[in-house]
């Protein structure tokens, strides 16, 4: 499959080696050289602008932080939907409001289908190539799409509707954020009660109160290594996921009490303390 990828991050460098290395034909584009090298060296093509990878594109995969940077890649001259070609896919991966990848759907050219298909996972599922895809969309879009996403993730699920996969992104992530936080506060009551910390993992191994995500999360810090001299990062990219998904819920009328604390304290989350989030 013919496929553009913008964006080649912590998450979407990973994926498109995965694609690379399932025969795919890659045409990456990010703003940081160095990334596009990688791509180059993989057997990829290095493009020069999101409208130059999306040309020819069957598949056009975006991963960037957050919409504003969707709307940025996606729009103007050298954007995406400048260079998209009738019958492809557009597959936004970023978590974002359903909102944002709507006023793309909104813009696409005649013929192009726009697919929400947020991704979870972290680092070492983007790595691994066991990625978590949830897809809202067309149905036919998704099943064209398909052969790519199961290069990259090894659950991958047409949730329905546009918008449905993001849905299910935000639950999954307010879940997780919560829970992480959790853990650093059972964390720090077991330390002050001079409770071994590795006995702790052992009892919420058993007890099933750990999951493998949290595991790396308490193991390791930031979940990864990639993490492990600043956390900044992955706290702003924390709380930009929650306020996004306080956002959806205030225009659903569900009030999230836990999550509203948890953007709160989302530098405790992600295991710093006295961190403020950007």
């Amino acid at each position: 499959m013919r496929i553009g990828f913008v964006g080649l991050g912590n998450m979407g460098g990973p994926m498109a080696a995965n694609l690379l290395a399932a025969g795919h034909d890659v045409a990456g584009f990010d703003v940081v050289a160095e990334r596009i090298a990688d791509v180059e060296r993989r057997g990829g093509r290095v493009a020069s602008s999101p409208a130059d990878a999306s040309r020819d594109a069957e598949l056009v995969s975006i991963v960037v932080l957050d919409g504003e940077q969707l709307d940025a890649v996606a729009s103007g001259r050298d954007g995406v939907l400048a260079g998209v070609a009738p019958g492809a896919v557009v597959a936004v991966h970023s978590t974002v409001h359903p909102d944002a990848v709507a006023r793309v759907a909104a813009a696409v050219p005649p013929g192009v289908d726009v697919l929400d298909a947020p991704i979870s996972g972290g680092i070492p599922g983007a790595r691994d190539a066991r990625l978590a895809i949830m897809v809202g969309g067309d149905a036919d879009a998704f099943a064209r799409a398909r052969p790519a996403f199961e290069a990259m993730g090894t659950l991958v699920l047409h949730l329905g509707l546009p918008g449905a996969g993001l849905a299910a992104k935000l639950a999954r992530n307010l879940i997780g954020y919560v829970s992480f936080l959790a853990a650093q506060e059972g964390r720090w009551l077991a330390d002050a009660a001079d409770v071994d910390l590795d006995v702790l993992m052992q009892i919420l191994e058993h007890t099933g109160a750990l999951s493998p995500m949290m595991r790396n999360m308490l193991a390791v810090r930031g979940g990864d290594t990639i993490y492990a001299e600043n956390l900044q990062p992955l706290i702003d990219l924390a709380a930009k996921d929650l306020r996004v998904t306080l956002e959806f819920a205030q225009s659903l009328g569900v009030t999230l009490p836990a999550t509203e604390i948890t953007l709160e304290h989302v530098a405790d989350a992600m295991g710093q303390r006295n961190a403020t989030p950007r």
